[in-house]
């Protein structure tokens, strides 16, 4: 058994790049060796964003045996009844180059077959290695990559060096025109000349001491240790951001923290300026007081230890400076127009070529938004009217068109600023919730029908022109859309039909040219929706067959067919639920491909269980219908459940097939109803019971 180190150094890869090409790194790995047939323990990955570094431990020196079978003809073909080989048998034989005694009898699936089973010898661990690492290394995931040279070859950013060695020897191969060896190079600036590893055990010591540290935990521990003595000196509390954390984790190297500060005035500006211009743009940590207002200090990391620290703080501050002085500009000036005069200017706005301006959009929403509000029971239409009139006004401010990811922040800054309604101003901002699949949902009503009112006028606008997610491709984020719109119903219990939402919103925008018709749009519009929503619950862990069962609800009323999967899921664990899946599925098989109802005569019961089924039936589905109704989904399924014996006894007695029409339809008409009145909750045919 052997240590076998393999690091691929390049220039700097982008910070977002790294966590997945680390992840498929070590992924491909252990895919290859398994397919392989070599033993090891456990591999272990690093990333830096110059180098990308696996170790296998206790790694095979062998493959292990490997054993084919190449099955021939059946048995009884191969061997006449004198056990004699027919010409099946010998030209089997022959085409494997081996004698008819070597053919073996073996079983599959059911039928004993003729074979031939071959052995083949484990080859060297370090030639295996040298075939399959060039692959492995061409299809580590990249969100992006690239060619360079004349080489076709593609990854993230140019390879530079490959280390690849087990237990001291070289495992020799050329990726990129790259060949590998045994040397690394050290930190750019504090130890740039290369290094050669000869023990893959002191590869990381070695790295440590020419200031790479390699392990992303040692590092997250430096930038944490650097963060807390910052944070005692500046006499605040840094406001960590864990995003930028990470992004400052896979852009260094050796993270070295320093602090630097800017002018007071600047806190004249809103607070969300002020650190979305440290952390978007600069990769800087804020720090505030005990009451969460901003001090003028802030924390930043080099990757390496500057020969002058007071002169890299002092060009970092001036970088700062500039930015802060051009948002100080903007927010005056942006204040001095004001959002009311920009609404009208939002028709300069193309929102997209097929689907007219801003304003048209923002047109469309306001009456989407009107309905929207009186199916929840929202009753001032006029702060509805003024925050959708308001909503979009702040992509024409200079800070926006600046600092884009304050778009709808900036609104509600500068609503407040102009003496808007407090709601009005925060459905500004609400209206981009969520931001993505765990992003912060609306808090306020207003917010929320805005936000909704929003995602669907773009869901519908663009179906309704035939544009589409397709494979990868999603650029107007219409997924984002609809599972945001799946997460605010879910999480603010709204009962909205889906389809007449969408018809809704179909009809304000009519002025879109050369449309799908209404039918067509709501069709592939429900599906996405429904769609979105299996992914979204599966993702959440609930069971792919609930969700299933109760997916055609959920195209139609999202918040309807979450309440019945909540059920299903609370009965899951329940024996005389599995039992009853098991009861309708026999109901179900038998009674599928009927589509007429068939009547129930019970003058044409022979079998006391007919009766006793039939009664149950008659008892209960009116009962049944009113929870239904009511969506009481616990007390309508804890009926059903009631069935589980009933059906249980009637299937252990009763043939339904008789041989006699009249008797054999007549059960099926009494099952087709139990059937149809079980499929009023949920598809139970979906769900598999071991």
């Amino acid at each position: 058994m052997g240590e076998f180190l393999l690091e691929i150094g390049t220039e700097e890869i982008p910070a977002r790049f790294i966590t997945p090409a680390k992840e498929g790194l070590e992924n491909l790995l252990k895919e290859v060796l398994k397919a392989s047939r070599i033993g090891f323990s456990g591999i272990t990955t690093y990333a830096t964003p110059r180098r990308m570094a696996a170790f296998i431990h206790n790694l095979e020196g062998k493959q292990e045996e490997g054993l084919t079978i190449k099955y021939g003809p059946p048995a009884n073909r191969a061997f006449d009844q004198q056990n004699r080989p027919t010409a099946a048998a010998t030209g089997f034989a022959k085409s494997q180059g081996v004698a008819v005694e070597d053919l073996k009898r073996v079983v599959k699936n059911g039928v004993e077959f003729i074979a031939v089973e071959k052995r083949e010898p484990g080859r060297d661990t370090k030639d295996v290695l040298r075939e399959v690492l060039p692959d492995v290394i061409s299809r580590i995931p990249f969100q992006k990559k690239m060619r360079w040279g004349a080489e076709f070859f593609e990854y993230a950013r140019p390879i530079q060096w490959i280390l690849a060695i087990i237990d001291g020897d070289v495992i020799d191969f050329k990726v990129a025109d790259v060949k590998s060896g045994t040397v690394t190079y050290g930190h750019r600036f504090l130890s740039p000349g290369p290094i050669e590893i000869k023990d893959p055990k002191r590869y990381i010591e070695i790295l440590r001491e020419k200031h790479i540290i390699l392990s992303e935990a040692e590092r997250m521990k430096m930038i944490d240790e650097g963060i807390a003595t910052l944070e005692k000196e500046a006499g605040g509390t840094a406001i960590r951001d864990e995003g930028l954390i990470k992004e400052i984790l896979y852009i260094t190297e050796y993270p070295y923290p320093l602090k630097g500060s800017f002018d007071r005035k600047f806190l004249l500006l809103p607070k969300e300026v002020l650190i979305n211009v440290m952390k978007t743009h600069q990769r800087y940590i804020p720090i505030g007081d005990e009451k969460g207002e901003l001090l003028p200090y802030f924390i930043f990391f080099a990757n390496t230890i500057p020969l002058d620290a007071k002169n890299v703080i002092r060009g970092n501050e001036k970088v700062l400076r500039a930015r802060l002085a051009d948002g100080q500009f903007f927010f005056e000036e942006d204040k001095r127009i004001g959002l009311t005069n920009l609404y009208e200017r939002l028709s300069s706005i193309v929102f997209h070529v097929r689907l007219g301006s801003i304003k048209d959009k923002v047109e469309r929403v306001l009456g989407i938004a009107d309905y929207l509000a009186t199916v929840v029971g929202y009753g001032e239409k006029e702060k509805v009217e003024r925050a959708v009139r308001l909503m979009k006004a702040d992509l024409l401010t200079h800070m926006v068109g600046e600092f884009p990811e304050l778009q709808g922040v900036m609104g509600r800054i500068y609503a407040l600023l102009m003496g808007e309604d407090s709601d009005v101003a925060q459905a500004i901002e609400e209206q981009y919730m969520p931001s993505g699949s765990d992003g912060e949902i609306p808090k306020t009503p207003l917010g929320t029908i805005v936000s909704l009112a929003d995602k669907i006028d773009s869901l519908t606008s663009f179906f309704s022109v035939g544009i589409t997610p397709t494979g990868n491709m999603d650029p107007y984020a219409l997924r984002r859309q609809a599972i945001g719109i799946i997460r605010i119903i879910i999480d603010k219990a709204l009962t909205i039909s889906v389809d007449r939402l969408i018809e809704v919103a179909y009809n304000y925008a009519s002025g879109i040219k050369k449309r799908r018709p209404l039918e067509e749009t709501k069709k592939a519009l429900m599906e996405f929706i429904s769609t979105r929503f299996r992914f979204a619950m599966v993702d959440a862990s609930y069971s792919p067959e609930f969700v299933e069962a109760i997916l055609p609800y959920a195209s139609f009323d999202i918040y309807d067919g979450y309440r019945r999967l909540l059920t299903l899921e609370h009965e899951r664990s329940s024996e005389d639920f599995n039992k009853l899946v098991i009861g309708f599925k026999r109901a179900y098989n038998i009674t599928k491909d009927i589509k007429e109802d068939l009547p129930v005569d019970t003058s044409l019961f022979v079998e006391p269980e007919e009766g006793a089924l039939y009664n149950l039936y008659i008892s209960e589905k009116d009962r049944f219908f009113q929870l239904m109704e009511k969506k009481a989904y616990e007390e309508a399924l804890s009926l059903l459940v009631g069935f589980k014996g009933t059906i249980d006894n009637y299937f252990d007695r009763v043939f339904v097939m008789d041989k006699e029409e009249r008797i054999k339809n007549n059960r099926l008409g009494l099952l087709k109803k139990i059937k149809d009145m079980f499929l009023t909750f949920g598809d139970f045919s979906k769900i598999h019971i071991d």
